[in-house]
């Protein structure tokens, strides 16, 4: 490829140079007739002359050329390294996730294909994280993810709260993952207009309220047990205090908060 590009550069400067020579000959010969060797001789240095000064421009303007093809080509080179590792990356999350669905069931073959529906979808929001450039909402997608897989994770330990995210699995995570698409199709088409300026902007508000929405419905998976493990905790004192195991006079503190 450099030869070829170099093989054509030659050819341009030799046609330039053939062009300047022929325009440079007429206009001497127009203003100086050429009856005598001498005046043949002086139009023979000013040709020289001007291939110098026709040679150095060539030279610059080539070597400007080859400076800026050479940034281009690192520029390329750079991209698809980090493509490549992108991709290789990429492939290493889907062998791990592919690995912890294998890993992730219960026993309990309708909770299992929730799971791995969920799991699914979860894989595809990370598929188009992987298409978005903008490094602010890859991270609100990141968080997403977290609090999903945490969710789908208090599932596969206790899977009678399965019922609990009926609605997170038929609609919120759905919903999140067809925002997800539309965003990503707004930038790789480059959509403007005011329309697609809102849609972007509500979108970004409402991946802030989903991260919040997340979070909220993991910690109504682990209520319960934050109460039956603070009442256990309850019982076991009193216990203690009935046994003369602890200082009677202590004041413990029950799950509604009063002492005791």
């Amino acid at each position: 490829m450099p030869q070829k590009k170099s093989y054509r550069r030659q050819k341009r400067g030799l046609s330039g140079a053939f062009i300047a020579v022929g325009v440079l000959s007429l206009l001497y010969s127009g203003f100086f007739p050429l009856f005598r060797i001498f005046d043949y001789a002086v139009l023979a240095v000013i040709l020289g002359l001007t291939g110098k000064v026709w040679r150095s421009i060539s030279q610059k303007a080539h070597q400007k050329e080859d400076e800026a093809f050479e940034r281009a080509e690192e520029e390329r080179r750079q991209a698809e390294t980090e493509r490549l590792e992108k991709e290789k990356k990429a492939k290493e999350e889907a062998a791990r996730r592919e690995a912890e669905r294998a890993k992730a069931t219960t026993g309990d073959a309708a909770v299992d294909s929730l799971i791995l529906r969920g799991q699914q979808m979860l894989q595809q929001v990370r598929s188009e994280n992987d298409r978005l450039p903008d490094p602010e909402i890859s991270a609100q997608i990141d968080a997403i993810e977290s609090v999903a897989n945490q969710i789908f994770k208090a599932v596969i330990e206790q899977p009678q709260k399965a019922n609990q995210i009926k609605r997170f699995m038929d609609y919120y995570l759905p919903t999140t993952l067809k925002m997800l698409v539309a965003y990503r199709r707004m930038e790789e088409g480059n959509v403007q207009g005011e329309a697609a300026d809102n849609a972007r902007s509500r979108i970004r508000e409402s991946l802030d309220l989903v991260i919040q929405a997340f979070n909220k419905q993991l910690a109504k998976l682990y209520e319960h047990d934050a109460l039956d493990i603070t009442t256990d905790i309850d019982v076991m004192e009193t216990m203690l205090k009935q046994d003369g195991l602890i200082d009677s006079g202590l004041h413990v503190r029950t799950s509604t908060g009063e002492e005791k």
